[in-house]
């Protein structure tokens, strides 16, 4: 395949779809011509704080992010999390991480039947808290919708 045609292909793909350079090689490639792409890797946890904030947002993955116990001061744990590409008014993309627990538990939920898959696009709403069944406390309640987007038409 002529590199033309696989560049079309990639760009088609994925817009953001980051490149690695063989690091095991002595000639690395120069970056005084590199563009910025559009999109910053460094995550923004959302803590939304009333009820009724939403998101329109990209679901990505869920893996698992370090973070301080809750009740173990101190102490570093693996959160699952979920993690989202958010397009904002300027064009740019910023990535949103979540991982209240509740939230995770429904979106494993739809990637177990395969109605979740990476890129679908979610309007997540946050409900505000409610009072669990099973002991004193209170958990974030969410509503969390597919959307239906116009995509371009593979050719």
């Amino acid at each position: 395949m002529n590199e033309k045609k696989e560049l079309t292909i990639r760009e088609k793909e994925s817009v953001f779809e980051i490149q690695t350079a063989d690091l095991t090689k002595n000639n690395l490639p120069s970056l005084d011509d590199a563009q910025e792409l559009p999109i910053d890797l460094c995550g923004n946890y959302w803590s939304p704080e009333q009820a009724g904030e939403f998101k329109k947002i990209f679901f990505v993955e869920i893996k698992p992010q370090k973070v301080l116990s809750a009740t173990n001061p101190g102490e570093l744990i693996d959160l699952d999390c979920a993690f989202f590409l958010e397009r904002k008014a300027d064009g740019t993309v910023q990535t949103i991480t979540n991982g209240s627990r509740r939230l995770v538990g429904i979106l494993e939920q739809y990637i177990e039947n395969g109605s979740l898959k990476k890129g679908t696009a979610l309007k997540i709403t946050y409900m505000g808290k409610r009072k669990n069944k099973t002991n004193n406390f209170q958990s974030d309640n969410w509503s969390v919708r597919p959307l239906l987007i116009n995509l371009p038409v593979a050719g």
